[in-house]
């Protein structure tokens, strides 16, 4: 199979993790993984990494890729809400397409055992709604300043958790005049 990130290279057969047999690109060492295999070793091993391991940034390619074993266009998939990574799926074949670097990272995010949810739907809509509150921080962080913002979302925060709820809040908006 020739791989879709470099035409005209091979895909060759090369564990990524120890029991864990990918096709991978000797040019860009991207790997093609089965998930299928990946299931099978899941539930046989569970990796784990040293304490202390830094996450390394891993460039992600944005360019559209082909399955290399159908010819149908893969799928991206965010990875998390704080990553900018995305994970390429054939659905027709069930086969992942790993860039370079992308399978320690998913180790060193504790996601390696947990690689077909990051295909679901739920987990895509999890993503966006993390992103989505993070950007909604930001934007009261910037309107409010740091500081002010620390004291509101803490307040916030310890406001949705109190039995009182409805009581804080119709005390924090009644004028009385």
């Amino acid at each position: 199979m020739d791989c879709p990130q470099c035409r005209g290279y091979k895909l060759e057969p090369k564990e990524i993790e120890q029991g864990l047999l990918a096709g991978v690109c000797n040019k860009c060492e991207g790997a093609l993984l089965s998930l299928m295999n990946y299931r099978f070793w899941n539930d046989q091993n569970q990796p784990s990494l040293e304490a202390g391991e830094e996450i390394e940034q891993v460039e992600d390619s944005s360019n559209a890729k082909t399955c290399p074993k159908c010819s149908r266009f893969m799928t991206k998939f965010n990875i998390g809400s704080g990553e900018s990574n995305r994970l390429d799926l054939c659905a027709g074949c069930d086969e992942a397409w790993l860039d370079k670097g992308e399978w320690r990272l998913l180790k060193q995010l504790d996601l390696h055992n947990q690689l077909p949810k990051i295909f679901t739907d739920a987990w895509q809509r999890n993503v966006r709604r993390e992103r989505q509150e993070q950007h909604f921080k930001t934007r009261f962080e910037k309107i409010l300043g740091t500081d002010d913002f620390d004291k509101v979302d803490q307040f916030k925060d310890w406001m949705s958790r109190h039995a009182e709820l409805e009581s804080i809040k119709l005390y924090l908006t009644t004028k009385i005049e």
